[in-house]
């Protein structure tokens, strides 16, 4: 186990996060269940409840941004201190396989917890807040994911350890019909960490334009805001695909160029 200040944040930001949900769980939980037959009264209180649901989703989302670039940061900083690694394809061969589930994992929370709170907005828009017993039990399905979240980055941090593991360039030689990703994309062609960043914004604003139909189908009452707000996110993921392919021009010139160290 490799301890460091970096490592330590991350399991403190990720435990923050799921204490946090945690807290909230009981009250989504009776949200869903009683809203149905509630009297005006008690429905009044369970939507005062809602809306500590929705603050908890947004400072929890902000955490996981945080850790999503802190992620990355504590990655690079235990590569001097594994003998032979070179770049984080280092890090996750000594921290594996935890290392490569928390790569797709950090994503796939952002994804979601992105898709909750477009829902959460439209649901703000409309009279009578439509959505608020549907979104309390979509709640408690984000509760599993961050606690593979966390559990993910202890088993990753816990694993690391310095023992030595081969160069990237001893596994992808130049023979290789692939350089290595991580020395490629933040070493070798920087310019693509953009790219790949556009694209995956893109592609994530187009997955909540289609949640947000499939909404609207079962909720008529968020059509109008549901409609605008397709179109605002299609124009965003439209402009993030351009931005994306713009960046693309000196990403392949990085490529292309002759100081590039192919692996």
């Amino acid at each position: 186990m490799i301890w460091t200040p970096l490592t330590a944040v991350m399991v403190i930001l990720g435990a923050f996060g799921l204490a946090l949900t945690l807290y909230t769980v009981p009250k989504a939980y009776k949200i869903g269940k009683r809203l149905s037959r509630a009297s005006l009264e008690e429905k009044y209180g369970l939507e005062k409840e809602y809306y500590l649901l929705s603050t908890v989703v947004w400072v929890v989302l902000i955490t996981r941004i945080v850790a999503s670039v802190l992620f990355w940061a504590t990655n690079e900083s235990l590569i001097p201190l594994i003998p032979g690694a070179m770049c984080q394809f280092g890090v996750n061969q000594v921290g594996a396989p935890y290392s490569w589930i928390d790569n797709g994992v950090k994503l796939i929370v952002l994804l979601v917890y992105g898709i909750w709170l477009s829902l959460d907005f439209l649901n703000r828009r409309v009279k009578g807040a439509p959505l608020i017993k549907a979104l309390s039990r979509l709640f408690l399905l984000l509760v599993p994911i961050l606690i593979l979240d966390l559990a993910v980055d202890i088993g990753l941090y816990f694993t690391v350890s310095a023992v030595t593991v081969p160069c990237c360039r001893v596994v992808f030689t130049a023979e290789s019909p692939i350089p290595c990703p991580y020395c490629f994309v933040f070493h070798d062609a920087p310019m693509f960490i953009v790219v790949i960043a556009c694209y995956g914004l893109a592609i994530s604003l187009v997955v909540w334009s289609f949640v947000i139909r499939y909404f609207m189908k079962k909720v008529p009452e968020i059509e109008n805001v549901g409609m605008e707000a397709i179109r605002r996110l299609v124009t965003l993921s439209l402009g993030f695909a351009i931005m994306g392919t713009v960046a693309l021009i000196p990403a392949i010139m990085q490529v292309m160029g002759p100081t590039v160290p192919f692996h």
